[in-house]
């Protein structure tokens, strides 16, 4: 990408997740859930919802603006907006403890066995966006340019970090509230992908990420001392459709 170039780009993902151990603590309670498994939750391909202005927030999006300080490198801020939903029915290895206030079903002092993850135990959602919102740097090399250069094909790689911004949705024992958006931790990772130019000014471009989530701050049931800590791998792959300009 010529030096001096701006882009910016609006785009759908897909992403996947590895088993995370979850800590939550409050009053009453401290244990860890062991291995969780995770998916992520795709809307359905629908021209009206992924193309209307109301309701193209609603599946999984990515967008960023960035600049190419140097001739092949770029520099660039969006937000992939993932989602996070703990696969409910599962069994898992949960120890610590609780108290009977909090649970008569799940107390113990010295917990450690399997459970199910089940309704009366927990929800647990990063359902309004797992939201990274990230500082790119990227590499390009170009792979094929057509005689007039209306038509190129890039190949890029970098590495990427920033905040993460949930909303989670969480009911712990039965309780628990859609919560606020929440700075919870970072992510940090890399990524690859294809950039392609069509009519110089118009790009598609595919990318792979993978990387690392860390969440020590995640809000659970709307009380004041509550809250979860996680860490994961994760991976997503996007596609998006873009402008790009040289001034």
């Amino acid at each position: 990408m010529p030096k001096g170039s701006l882009f910016l780009y609006w785009g759908y993902n897909r992403a996947g997740y590895g088993t995370s151990d979850i800590h939550f603590n409050g009053p009453g309670y401290s244990f860890t859930l062991h291995d969780v498994r995770a998916t992520d939750r795709a809307v359905d391909f629908d021209a009206k919802t992924y193309f209307s202005p109301s309701t193209m927030w609603v599946p999984q999006y990515n967008y960023r603006l960035g600049w190419s300080f140097r001739e092949r490198y770029t520099l660039s801020l969006g937000l992939d907006h993932m989602k996070y939903f703990v696969a409910p029915g599962q069994t898992v290895r949960m120890t610590g403890q609780v108290s009977a206030e909090r649970s008569d079903t799940y107390a113990g002092d010295d917990i450690d066995g399997p459970v199910e993850v089940a309704p009366d135990l927990l929800r647990y959602e990063h359902s309004d966006g797992l939201n990274l919102l990230s500082i790119d740097l990227d590499r390009f090399d170009p792979l094929w340019c057509g005689t007039d250069g209306r038509f190129m094909v890039h190949a890029f790689e970098g590495a990427h970090a920033g905040p993460v911004i949930p909303r989670s949705d969480v009911r712990l024992f039965g309780e628990g509230i859609n919560n606020k958006f929440h700075l919870a931790g970072f992510g940090i990772g890399a990524q690859a992908g294809l950039h392609v130019t069509v009519f110089r000014h118009v790009f598609l471009r595919i990318t792979a990420r993978a990387g690392w989530i860390d969440l020590p701050s995640v809000l659970t049931t709307g009380g004041s001392q509550d809250r979860a800590r996680q860490n994961f791998l994760y991976y997503e792959y996007s596609a998006a459709l873009g402008a790009q300009f040289h001034f």
